[in-house]
């Protein structure tokens, strides 16, 4: 119970989310927003059901528009993206 929950916090500070199939990384709103719009208001929010991988809920990527269940999905945080894109800027 009490992982559980230290995984939830730790999902809830993410802010990016990557696309298994096309790599892009697009903040999670979008990814919501998408459920929403396909869905319905009460679709829930991909960083609550990414730690949990009994939950089937689809969700779409924005830019290739595949579907995946919120798990499957890689969640980054904000501070993890300017770091990778520092160091593919220096390696250039």
């Amino acid at each position: 119970m009490f992982f559980k929950k230290m995984k939830r916090k730790k999902a809830e500070q993410y802010t990016h989310a990557q696309c298994p199939k096309c790599e892009e990384v697009t903040t999670i709103d979008k990814w919501n927003q998408l459920a929403k719009a396909t869905y319905g208001p009460d679709s829930p929010d991909l960083r609550t059901l990414s730690t949990n991988k009994a939950n089937t809920f689809p969700y779409q990527c924005p830019q290739c528009f595949m579907g995946y269940s919120a798990y499957q999905v890689k969640l980054v945080q904000e501070d993890e993206l300017k770091q990778s894109m520092t160091l593919n800027q220096s390696s250039t």
